[in-house]
């Protein structure tokens, strides 16, 4: 194979910068506590917002993201259907997991965790300043499969009015 320097750029690199970050992606959005901007790399993946992009385009092996976590927030208690790696680059992160979040582990900066297919596991960002944290899901968007939210996840967000459609997709309750 044979790639230019010039489609190179326009296919495969992605210029941090350049790269905007999406906010309401999962169920969990509006939930207090868990605001964060996903910086999508490669793969759509687990993403429940119809209209994000990767900015590296075509179907891969795997997904690539960058996290930018507030301070305090983090990600409440989901499962996928692959692996899923979490490097903090800038700080420390919490994780926590078990069916209730019962354990938890606090990483230093570069370390890395690999959490196992079905796992419920969540995370939070400890530090003073805003973390950011490369995540790797295994496998195509169509082996990613949908995340499995833990139901007490499900049931808050209804009361943000934010819910799945029919096709599976974030949208807006509609009013009653």
């Amino acid at each position: 194979m044979d790639i230019n320097p010039q489609e190179m750029e326009a296919t495969r690199i992605a210029r941090w910068g350049k790269v905007e970050p999406y906010r309401e992606t999962f169920i969990e959005s509006r939930l207090p506590g868990m605001k964060k901007n996903i910086y999508k790399i490669m793969n759509r993946g687990v993403l429940e917002n119809k209209g994000v992009e990767p900015a590296i385009p075509g179907n891969h092996r795997f997904g690539v993201t960058f996290i930018e976590i507030p301070v305090g927030q983090g990600a409440s208690l989901h499962a996928h259907k692959t692996e899923e790696v979490f490097c903090p680059l800038n700080g420390q992160m919490e994780v926590i997991w078990g069916e209730k979040g019962e354990h938890s582990v606090m990483l230093n900066q570069w370390d890395v965790i690999s959490c196992p297919i079905g796992v419920m596991r969540g995370f939070r960002n400890p530090n003073p300043h805003a973390l950011v944290v490369y995540s790797v899901v295994g496998g195509t968007d169509e082996e990613c499969g949908r995340i499995a939210w833990h139901p007490d996840v499900v049931r808050a967000a209804e009361n943000t009015g934010l819910v799945y459609g029919t096709d599976g997709f974030l949208k807006e309750k509609a009013d009653s």
